[in-house]
């Protein structure tokens, strides 16, 4: 009776810790760093949208504050960006990937 419960205890906090897999909302590219930049697809830049935009905006830990560019609300940490558009209730994040290094990086400039 003790493995049938300690069974079911793991196969119940095995599901606790699963996530929810979804379709991402947004664009992307393959580019350089910047325009002056002489390496190209050295760059995976991403702009997700939707509720793709809204769920990594809830999950970043921080104050959201007014964005001097758009006056959207964001959220930033590190060098990636989320906004929320109040007006138009809607949501947008930004950042790249710069493939050789593996580090995010932010991918639009004000």
């Amino acid at each position: 009776m003790r493995i049938v419960l300690l069974i079911i205890a793991i196969t119940l906090s095995l599901h606790a810790y699963s996530a929810e897999w979804k379709k991402v909302e947004g664009i992307y590219a393959v580019t350089a760093k910047d325009m002056v930049s002489p390496v190209d697809n050295s760059h995976y830049k991403i702009q997700l949208k939707g509720q793709s935009a809204k769920d990594l905006f809830n999950s970043m830990k921080v104050a959201a504050k007014k964005d001097d560019c758009t006056g959207a609300m964001s959220k930033t940490i590190g060098e990636m960006q989320c906004l929320h558009h109040r007006t138009s209730k809607s949501y947008e994040c930004h950042f790249s990937i710069n493939i050789a290094e593996q580090k995010i990086e932010y991918a639009v400039p004000c």
